[in-house]
């Protein structure tokens, strides 16, 4: 009766870490982390056998409520990220948008133990008029004196375009 109990609780616990799950560069991303606070949710995802605290690729999702321009998050998101940057980031404003508003950042961030550096490739935009959302892929690399960027910037570009025609609604609202 014990074991059955032990089987049945994993089998639950494991499921419900797989509702919530992203397909991101042929690779499967599931929901690790959820906070809401102040009017943001946000939502971790990572990779099979890897946590929050231990990853080496992540997806991050957040919804930004009662936000109706891009202005009204992106200083403050860079300001929370400036003390980070290990060069100057990519800012990059697409002609061709479907939404409202529309703004894509490539930036390379220094962890503040040295430990690694975190290529991130984030797209921020508007599609109503009652928030601001992001997803942002990150990619950590092992800190070194001599880094290999091949596969960052071999794959940069297809991560943006992933991460632009990615929605996140679904995974905001879970």
């Amino acid at each position: 009766m014990k074991w059955t109990l032990l089987i049945v609780s994993i089998l639950i616990s494991q499921s419900s870490f797989a509702d919530n799950c992203f397909q991101f560069d042929k690779q499967d991303y599931c929901e690790a982390w959820k906070k809401v606070e102040a009017g943001v949710s946000t939502v971790e995802l990572v990779q099979k056998d890897e946590s929050v605290s231990a990853w080496s690729k992540m997806i991050t999702v957040r919804k930004y409520d009662n936000k109706k321009a891009l202005k009204e998050v992106l200083p403050s998101y860079f300001k929370s990220v400036k003390p980070l940057f290990a060069m100057k980031p990519d800012i990059l404003a697409p002609d061709d948008v479907a939404t409202l508003e529309e703004v894509y950042l490539r930036m390379l961030l220094l962890a503040p133990d040295k430990s690694h550096y975190e290529y991130v490739v984030n797209r921020f935009y508007r599609d109503d008029e009652n928030s601001v959302k992001s997803i942002f892929y990150s990619h950590r690399i092992p800190f070194s004196e001599e880094v290999d960027f091949t596969e960052v910037m071999e794959k940069r570009d297809n991560w943006l375009e992933q991460l632009r025609v990615s929605s996140i609604d679904t995974y905001i609202t879970k």
